[in-house]
């Protein structure tokens, strides 16, 4: 066979093969997401995954924002 053959031959199965693969990502992406998550937590993999959220206190307390300091010159913003 020739070298240009094998190689026509390689692009035409990717064009027909390409939307398949498209439709499927799009179809069951989500899911596979979802599960992809829940099996890293379970493999011990969660925190790097999936970061976890803030602490109760640092969610509940606003930030606390410094006092200039006697003698600073007043800052713009």
């Amino acid at each position: 066979m020739p070298i240009w053959l094998q190689y026509g031959l390689a692009i035409v199965l990717l064009v027909l093969v390409a939307p398949g693969l498209i439709w499927i990502a799009k179809r069951y992406g989500g899911a596979f997401r979802g599960n992809l998550a829940l099996g890293a937590i379970l493999l011990g993999f969660g925190e790097v995954v999936d970061p976890p959220s803030k602490h109760l206190i640092e969610a509940g307390s606003p930030e606390e924002k410094e006092s200039p300091t006697p003698g600073d010159p007043p800052t713009v913003g």
